[in-house]
């Protein structure tokens, strides 16, 4: 028996920690008038310094660039979107345990409930006819249903995470005037709707819907006002968790994504409702249109959306090209062009346009999420809006946490290596700032898993870095934004190319003199809690592991609320025999519980449907009766990615302080006894 003399690593104590959640403030929402002279945003923080535990209602002034909280009404206020005349905002104010429809007059300051349903409204952005006289939202006049009584199910897609039930959070489209009366209802599907938009005369709303009784597909839909003609369908196909983005182009024709297919590239659809034909524009690109870089933040400003230039040239859309999210246009008409506006070292999401000025939310590795303004008659781009001096370069119009959030603690250093056979990945290692390599090391594992590590930032990467970890990012194969021969091989096949390309990542980056291949750790949330189950429970390479709402039983996951993705995943139906099954137990991290020699920390979320919070108690039982090292931490009421909520501030803390003690005593001791 030796004893190790090495000096024992204490975590830091300066800088970013838990207890910094209470001053981190997130964007929501956001939107500005047609003359570009002020802007409207949802944040969590009622005084600009400190969180708050619901989001709250700010304008900022273009011109003088002064912000102030435009209503002072207790609870959650979300959805803000600015009339055309810039006079009125309508939003969403919670009161009574659900939000209902107001509207902002930005003269007096006044707010008017424009409805009192029992249910509330749906948590769906309202939008202004173009008169600005009329509101179409989303909402269900019915009465709640007693959660403690017995319910039956007969919809095929019956519940989904961060809803519930769809029975109780259904809705159809509703209109009613700005200044106020009966709300009338528009549509009757009884199911889930979506991103509704008033047609460029006004005579009808574009708008998806999903979760029909019956139905295990999603649709988009044209509804006519009354008096405005017919209605009609553009499309249909079968509902994987994300419905296809949408908008109106000027002349009535209707532009959409292609139905998503997990790692298909998307391609966008132009659908004449005069002929009745949809045409393809055969978009061939390198990255993925609407791709996902996963956010230890709240992502509510990064949801995929199509915007139009007045003239109908050009939509507006993100494209992710490998660890970048791209804010680009692509030409609707002629030869397919596409224009990247605003490149630099960031990821930018286009949130609307007027005229031409772009309203873009910008992050990073080192900056949190932002808005700034961009003219893109630069880039030849729109018009109608008068160029500024220095209008190639965005405006920063926020800067939410400049005086909270410290200067980043880590330095980026870009990797480039060969996977387990010899295909080129990309990942990337945050150097504390103030040390010396090699470092103990965090493999941050991503979700998804079709999504990726990049120019977006992470909570917990601060987290880490500022105690003096290294953090090592990898977008292993199955991974978007590198085509779909990158990622297709996961599909019936989980675990190999992933896991063997992770695994390779650590050579190279302990190669490069970044990482002690003695001190590493694993964590995920999601299909990175997958991976860091299966790499403890395969591998003797790492000292400590958390595993965030795992996968650890696919079998069970046929229970989660996307089971026909699940199917998808693995090649196979679930329910027609043993032999159909058989993957699912194979490449399941329970399978190989006994295994395991690393001690680990499981993180479930209570109310998670994505990933039932079942999956972590399978884990934990099993690795429990094998006599592993292993805790969990249950957050009650806690949705798939609700730890970037901003609810329940306490339990986000909690939930920091304790991923954080497990990785650091762990890995920043090195007195072992052997």
């Amino acid at each position: 028996m030796s004893l190790d003399t090495t000096p024992v690593t204490q975590p830091r104590t300066d800088g970013f920690q838990p207890a910094s959640l209470a001053s981190f403030i997130d964007l929501l929402g956001a939107d500005f008038n047609a003359a570009a002279d002020l802007l409207v945003y949802a944040a969590n923080s009622r005084d600009g310094l400190r969180t708050c535990e619901e989001s709250v209602l700010w304008g900022r002034s273009l011109v003088s660039d002064e912000a102030r909280v435009l209503s002072s009404a207790e609870g959650s206020q979300s959805n803000p979107v600015i009339s055309p005349d810039g006079a009125t905002v309508a939003f969403l104010q919670e009161a009574a345990g659900c939000s209902q429809l107001c509207v902002l007059d930005l003269a007096s300051g006044k707010v008017l409930a424009l409805t009192d349903f029992e249910r509330g409204v749906a948590a769906v952005a309202p939008q202004f006819s173009p008169d600005g006289r009329t509101i179409v939202f989303a909402g269900c006049a019915e009465p709640k249903r007693d959660p403690a009584k017995p319910y039956r199910v007969t919809r095929p897609v019956w519940r989904r995470d961060g809803m519930g039930l769809v029975e109780d959070v259904k809705a159809d489209l509703y209109l009613v005037a700005v200044g106020g009366g009966e709300p009338s209802r528009l549509t009757s599907h009884d199911g889930i709707v979506s991103d509704p938009q008033f047609s460029p005369d006004g005579t009808s709303v574009l708008y998806g819907c999903f979760a029909e009784p019956g139905s295990a597909e999603f649709a988009i839909r044209v509804a006519a006002l009354p008096g405005g003609g017919e209605g009609f369908e553009v499309m249909r196909g079968e509902y994987l968790v994300y419905p296809p983005a949408t908008a109106w182009l000027p002349d009535g024709r209707v532009l959409h994504t292609t139905a998503w297919q997990v790692s298909r590239p998307l391609d966008l659809v132009i659908f004449d409702p005069v002929t009745g034909t949809a045409t393809n524009r055969g978009i061939e690109i390198a990255g993925q249109i609407s791709g996902y870089l996963q956010p230890a933040m709240n992502g509510a400003l990064l949801e995929p959306r199509l915007l139009v230039d007045d003239a109908g040239e050009n939509c507006l859309l993100y494209v992710q090209n490998g660890g970048r999210l791209d804010t680009c246009a692509i030409s609707l008409s002629g030869p397919v062009t596409v224009t990247t506006l605003a490149p630099d070292e960031a990821s930018t999401v286009p949130l609307a346009l007027r005229g031409s000025q772009l309203l873009l939310a910008r992050t990073s590795f080192t900056a949190p999420l932002d808005l700034y303004l961009f003219d893109t008659s630069e880039a030849g781009i729109g018009g109608g809006v008068e160029v500024t001096a220095d209008a190639s370069t965005p405006r920063r119009l926020t800067g939410l946490n400049a005086a909270g959030l410290p200067p980043a603690p880590f330095t980026v250093r870009p990797l480039a290596f060969e996977g387990e056979d010899g295909t080129a990945v990309e990942g990337w290692f945050l150097e504390p700032t103030g040390g010396a390599g090699p470092y103990p090391t965090v493999l941050n594992i991503h979700g998804g898993p079709f999504a990726g590590h990049g120019q977006m930032f992470s909570l917990e990467n601060y987290l880490f870095a500022a105690a003096g970890l290294g953090v090592l990012c990898i977008n292993f194969r199955g991974s978007s934004g590198y085509g779909e021969a990158f990622a297709q091989p996961l599909w019936a096949d989980w675990a190999h190319h992933d896991a063997g390309d992770l695994l390779a990542g650590i050579d190279a980056a302990v190669a490069e003199g970044w990482v002690d291949g003695d001190r590493i750790g694993s964590f995920g949330l999601s299909g990175g809690g997958y991976l860091t189950s299966w790499l403890l429970t395969h591998s003797d390479r790492f000292k400590a592991g958390v595993a965030e709402c795992p996968v650890t039983d696919w079998n069970g996951m046929v229970g989660s609320d996307i089971p026909q993705v699940i199917a998808r995943w693995m090649g196979s139906d679930p329910g027609t025999g043993p032999e159909a099954m058989a993957l699912y137990a194979k490449v399941a991290p329970a399978t190989y519980a006994a295994d395991c020699t690393t001690p680990m920390l499981i993180i479930v979320h209570e109310a998670d449907l994505r990933c039932p919070a079942g999956q972590g108690d399978v884990l934990y039982n099993a690795l429990s009766m094998a006599g592993r090292e292993v805790e969990m931490l249950r957050l009650p009421n806690m949705f798939h990615t609700g730890v970037y909520d901003v609810a329940d501030l306490s339990g986000r803390i909690i939930r920091a302080e304790a991923v954080l003690e497990w990785l650091t005593s762990r890995l920043l001791s090195t007195n072992d006894v052997s």
